[in-house]
């Protein structure tokens, strides 16, 4: 258990660096990205050392066919909303966390994840729309709804 929460503190820990770095420039760092992934590979290594049941190999060839699906699918949601209204709705740093996320919560839980991030943001957006405060296709961060979404699938698995 207390293995559990080290790691649950290593994801709390990227995903706020993340969010804060986007926040102030709009741009989500490729390094920070490579750590997430690199300590997510660690936790699915550690699964399978603590669970004989559990594959480490099998579990890691599973979640990295699951990211290329979720990079897939919002590559194509940019890709739409770029192709419709000529701007980019996501940027590559969401596209890549959404994805890398896939590592440590597995394919469901991403949609969930995803779901919840969604949500969060379609609120945020129609609040700063009834404020005045965003104006119409206005680009802001993403990388935080998607790091709540990615932290609250993570404590549903865990409960």
């Amino acid at each position: 258990m207390p293995i559990i929460i080290f790691f649950t503190l290593i994801l709390l820990y990227i995903l706020y660096s993340v969010s804060i770095e986007d926040i102030k420039t709009m741009l989500i760092s490729d390094n920070k990205l490579k750590i997430l992934a690199i300590s997510g590979f660690v936790y699915l290594i550690y699964l399978g050392i603590l669970n004989e049941k559990i594959n480490s190999i099998d579990l890691i060839i599973n979640n990295s066919f699951s990211m290329l699906i979720i990079f897939i699918i919002m590559y194509s949601i940019s890709y739409i909303s770029y192709k419709i209204f000529g701007l980019n709705s996501l940027g590559m740093g969401d596209i890549k966390l959404s994805s890398i996320s896939t590592i440590w919560i597995g394919i469901e839980l991403s949609f969930l994840s995803l779901c919840i991030s969604f949500s969060l943001s379609a609120i945020y957006s129609l609040y700063g729309k009834f404020t005045k405060r965003l104006i119409p296709f206005q680009q802001y961060p993403f990388a935080p709804f998607i790091s709540i979404g990615i932290f609250c699938s993570w404590i549903i698995d865990k409960i």
